[in-house]
């Protein structure tokens, strides 16, 4: 079949200040931002900057790169570094709220085995079984399920669950408690779940089976 023919993925606009409805993304490498004539896909909104996030085609998958000094959000959470969309992400540009949405044409997605989160409620099941999380618990392992498979440092981490720098000084025992609650909290629905890889002085991975 030729590549023409093949379905591509897309962004939907979800605010007007998004100049159009849709985009089919068909190049390799997009530029979002509110500069007309060098970005590709237009935002009108003065809070968002001129040249604010990069799409990148990496294989079969589109990279989000934040530029902006502003921040770039995915699903209301902070985006720290390179992260790899997935069917039904929203993207929020300068603040959680969401501007467009990613739809997949061919989404076969990297999943973390019986974790899910329902977007309806935002509430996170394991095997359909709702958990029973604490804000903290549950903005970390929202974090982890959207870079799962990825390493995430604890820094990273830390800026999820409480917005500010981590100082290992001061928070490296809180950051321990919330990891630590966090996986007890899945045990409880299933003593043998443990998805939460722990990388040793670097940060943690959500497991993708």
């Amino acid at each position: 079949m030729s590549d023409l023919l093949l379905p591509r993925p897309l962004l939907i606009r979800l605010h007007e200040d998004v100049e159009r409805a849709e985009y089919l993304l068909e190049q390799d490498r997009y530029t979002i931002g509110r500069l007309a004539g060098v970005c590709e896909i237009l935002v009108r909104r003065p809070t968002v900057s001129r040249i604010h996030a990069r799409l990148e085609r990496v294989g079969s998958h589109f990279v989000l790169h934040d530029l902006s000094r502003n921040h770039t959000f995915v699903n209301h959470t902070l985006l720290t570094g390179p992260y790899t969309l997935a069917d039904r992400d929203v993207i929020g540009l300068s603040s959680p709220e969401p501007l467009l949405r990613f739809i997949d044409s061919d989404p076969t997605l990297v999943t973390a085995g019986p974790l899910h989160l329902d977007e309806n409620s935002m509430r996170f099941l394991w095997d359909h079984r709702p958990l029973d999380l604490t804000p903290s618990q549950w903005r970390l392992l929202n974090y982890l399920y959207q870079h799962r498979g990825q390493v995430c440092t604890r820094e990273q981490c830390a800026q999820a669950i409480w917005g500010a720098e981590y100082l290992p000084g001061m928070d490296a025992e809180n950051l321990d408690k919330v990891v630590s609650g966090l996986r007890a909290r899945l045990r409880d629905v299933d003593p043998e779940a443990d998805p939460i890889e722990v990388r040793r002085g670097v940060g943690y991975m959500l497991r993708t089976a």
